[in-house]
């Protein structure tokens, strides 16, 4: 398995937006599939953000994780946010995900970025496990959501 930058395998996208509509439509009433795809397709400029990083296995995408500037219209104060943390069903349960999340730390940390946030209806305990911090629980488009960081500053560069 290999983590790439969604800009060396671009005809992924469709699927990718596929998987993530399908996973998260839902919180996002007013978007349709193309609307995703258009975001993934943000994350081919060589900006630091947006980013997506994609797991690939036997030259198969099976999962993906980006940056954003911006996850959750309501936050706008928090700023970056990892999103579209996702895993092949097949996939689950092998550490692809902490793969990806310690992938995109690494990333923000070589860019001197301090926190990261997401949000997550489901998975906050997961997020902890990995030193994530639960900021607040929230209404999002009727479900019930976690809003959490993570600082990213390593004790050694603090002055």
């Amino acid at each position: 398995m290999k983590i790439a930058d969604l800009a060396t395998c671009p005809d992924t996208i469709t699927k990718l937006a596929h998987w993530h509509f399908t996973e998260w439509g839902h919180l996002y009433p007013d978007e349709t599939q193309a609307d995703f795809e258009n975001e993934l397709r943000q994350s081919l400029n060589p900006d630091i953000i947006p980013a997506t990083f994609v797991m690939v296995e036997n030259d198969a995408v099976i999962g993906s994780i980006s940056l954003l500037a911006q996850d959750m219209p309501p936050n706008q104060q928090l700023t970056p946010w990892l999103a579209n943390l996702y895993v092949h069903p097949r996939h689950r349960g092998k550490g692809v995900g902490k793969q990806l999340i310690a992938h995109l730390v690494a990333y923000c940390q070589q860019r001197g970025l301090a926190t990261l946030y997401l949000f997550t209806p489901h998975d906050r305990q997961y997020y902890q496990g990995q030193g994530w911090q639960q900021v607040t629980r929230t209404r999002y488009h009727g479900e019930d959501v976690d809003i959490m960081r993570k600082s990213l500053l390593n004790a050694e560069h603090c002055h």
